[in-house]
């Protein structure tokens, strides 16, 4: 290993080759299994455990944060000369992350409710892609602080999705899918004037996916067809609706694992029943 585990991207002869190499495909592994293992040895978690737990987490996340961005900034202007303007403001998808947490945390009721719902649906969403697709290894080596920073806060980002629905703390319902989506929303009247500002003035930016797609499979076409057509706004409504979507997809999904729960938890009765 020629470079050190705190060296900036510039100073590393690095290409890409973790991506998903040996180490990656370690901790995705390793990751998976504590995300899906450790809720369900949890699941019994006291509500007011959950508190703390979610208000530990809202300010250790923007604290690491903060961290990660100032010691990036630092080495971007000392090297380029400049803020990297169009890839390190916190104003992407799983930056909402950072955000949504306080609200679960230090809030109650309709805030609190749309905040845990976006952390389960599109917030676990948002992690998993990180996960499989982490942009991060196109620019550091895994054995970095910034990889290592990137992949734990997709981590947690997960893990606190699906332990808010394990331990029940989460309790879905349909109407949820705009509430889980209002947080995304409200967010991107931020994203996506910044986007189309950044652009205008020679920028490439493309926070939340909304300009490009880039990194996503089928995106970029998209994308690009709508820029060839002078339409790239529609895409960007497109993009902005389709996380709605996503929501639908994760709520489907916990109701079904739901009703299988109880079916088999059911049957489980009968046979105790018939036994007896």
């Amino acid at each position: 290993m020629n470079y050190g585990f705190f060296d900036y991207k510039s100073f590393i002869d690095y290409h890409g080759e973790d991506y998903w190499g040996t180490a990656h495909t370690a901790f995705m592994v390793l990751a998976v299994l504590a995300i899906v293992i450790v809720p369900v040895l949890l699941r019994k978690t006291k509500e007011k455990n959950i508190d703390l737990f979610l208000k530990i987490l809202s300010i250790a996340i923007p604290v690491l944060e903060v961290i990660k961005i100032v010691w990036e900034s630092y080495w971007d202007l000392r090297v380029a000369g400049n803020f990297n303007w169009d890839g390190l403001l916190p104003l992407y998808t799983c930056s909402l992350f950072i955000f949504t947490l306080p609200l679960a945390a230090w809030t109650k009721g309709k805030i609190k409710r749309a905040a845990v719902a976006w952390l389960s649906t599109i917030g676990v969403f948002a992690g998993l892609t990180n996960f499989f697709l982490p942009p991060i290894l196109n620019t550091y080596p895994f054995w970095t602080m910034a990889s290592f920073m990137s992949l734990n806060f997709h981590f947690w980002m997960v893990f606190t999705g699906v332990f808010l629905v394990v331990t029940g703390y989460y309790k879905t319902k349909w109407s949820d899918i705009p509430t889980a989506w209002l947080p995304l929303a409200a967010f991107s009247v931020i994203v996506i004037p910044v986007n189309y500002i950044l652009q205008a003035r020679g920028f490439y930016p493309d926070y939340m996916l909304y300009m490009h797609g880039n990194g996503a499979p089928i995106l970029p076409q998209l994308s690009s067809f709508f820029i060839d057509n002078g339409l790239q706004f529609i895409y960007t409504l497109i993009m902005l609706f389709g996380y709605m979507l996503i929501a639908a997809l994760f709520i489907a999904l916990y109701r079904g694992v739901y009703a299988l729960v109880r079916l088999v938890s059911k049957k489980k009765n009968k046979k105790k029943e018939v036994t007896e």
